[in-house]
C-alpha cells in the first residue's frame, strides 16, 4: 500500500471513532435530558437549561476559540518552524 492509501485509511478510521462517539453522547445527553424532564416540573427544568446555556457561553468565552485555532497554528508551524510546535502545545 502506498503511503498516501495508509494516511487516508488512518483517517478513515478516525473518522469513524468521533462519528460513533458522537452518535453515542448525543444518545446518552438524549436519554439524560428526558429523564430531567420526567423527574422534575417545568421550572426546574427550564432552570437546569438556562444553566447549561450559561455554562456553554462561559466556556465559549473562556477558551477564546483555542480548540478552532490551535490545530491551525500547529499545522502552520510544523511546517515552518518545527521547533515553536512545543512551545504552542
Amino acid at each position: 500500500m502506498s503511503e498516501a492509501s495508509q494516511a487516508l485509511q488512518r483517517i478513515a478510521r478516525g473518522t469513524g471513532i468521533v462519528f460513533f462517539g458522537t452518535v453515542f453522547w448525543l444518545f446518552f445527553e438524549f436519554l439524560s435530558r428526558a429523564l430531567i424532564a420526567r423527574h422534575y416540573s417545568t421550572a426546574e427544568y427550564g432552570v437546569f437549561n438556562l444553566a447549561l446555556t450559561v455554562l456553554s457561553i462561559a466556556l465559549i468565552l473562556a477558551t477564546l476559540g483555542f480548540q478552532n485555532s490551535l490545530p491551525r497554528v500547529v499545522a502552520f508551524y510544523r511546517e515552518k518552524e518545527p521547533s515553536r510546535v512545543r512551545d504552542l502545545i
